[in-house]
């Protein structure tokens, strides 16, 4: 199953040893008739793979919605943009114990579309569907990938899911790569107050686009930038440096037993 489009975010279509598979995957294969007839995969809401990660990748598309619920903060020398699910390396704060999303919680496109994922090779042109070739489900609800030798609705939204955030990720890249270009990026360090005496205590860092040096962009690059759709972007990241209240006080409700109200 072939789908023609630009570079992007793949999976290696060659040996698994040659680069490690993208986070959640094991054994990205391309989808065919004849090995996965009989496959089906997760039920649509059963997000239990995603519960033992505290961050995914967003594309800058997401923002607007990732940005009402998380911090979006920028990881690792390329500056991928990156939602805060959680403080804990192993405990996402969304997914409970059945596998299910916080309701009203933005899902991003990352996690939506597991276990799918685009097959090539750097630099080609033609990519195909594939799947993680661990990702069998017999839960009720699974989804069949085809029927009578023909694509279901599942494995058709997945090819039009892929080829989206295919897309979105080359335009996120880009995105990256000029605020890495212009130096506007800064590392800051997360803390909190606890104890009665107010003591700080250090959670982490992240790296975020600081405000000054944002201000003070050449007219010509906040022109360029406007036009490209980058603006927007830096907004939306900056309004979701807010969520980090939001995410203490939620971490801090469910390590109590309570219902967190976010």
């Amino acid at each position: 199953m072939n789908t023609k489009t630009t570079n992007g975010q793949t999976a290696p279509s060659s040996s698994p040893q040659d680069a490690p598979p993208p986070m959640f995957y094991t054994r990205p294969e391309p989808v065919r008739a004849e090995s996965h007839a009989g496959i089906s995969i997760r039920p649509e809401m059963d997000f239990s793979f995603a519960a033992h990660v505290n961050t995914v990748p967003v594309t800058l598309p997401e923002f607007m919605m990732v940005a009402r619920h998380y911090p979006i903060m920028f990881l690792g020398p390329e500056l991928v943009p990156t939602a805060a699910l959680g403080f804990n390396p192993q405990h996402n704060l969304f997914v409970n114990d059945k596998g299910e999303w916080a309701v009203g919680q933005y899902v991003p496109a990352y996690i939506r579309r597991y276990p799918f994922i685009l097959l090539g090779a750097e630099g080609s042109d033609l990519l195909h569907l594939g799947i993680d070739g661990v990702a069998g489900s017999s839960k009720p609800g699974a989804r069949a990938l085809f029927e009578k030798g023909e694509q279901t609705a599942a494995t058709k939204q997945a090819v039009e899911l892929c080829e989206q955030f295919h897309q979105a990720f080359m335009f996120t890249r880009d995105f990256s790569q000029a605020l890495l270009a212009a130096d506007i990026i800064e590392e800051r360090t997360l803390e909190i107050e606890a104890g009665p005496g107010g003591q700080k205590t250090t959670l982490g860092s992240f790296k975020r686009v600081s405000e000054d040096k944002f201000r003070a962009l050449p007219d010509a690059t906040v022109l360029d930038w406007f036009k490209k759709g980058y603006m927007y972007g830096i907004y939306f990241h900056l309004q979701s440096m807010n969520n980090w209240e939001l995410l203490i006080t939620r971490n801090a409700m469910l390590a109590q037993g309570q219902a967190s109200p976010l």
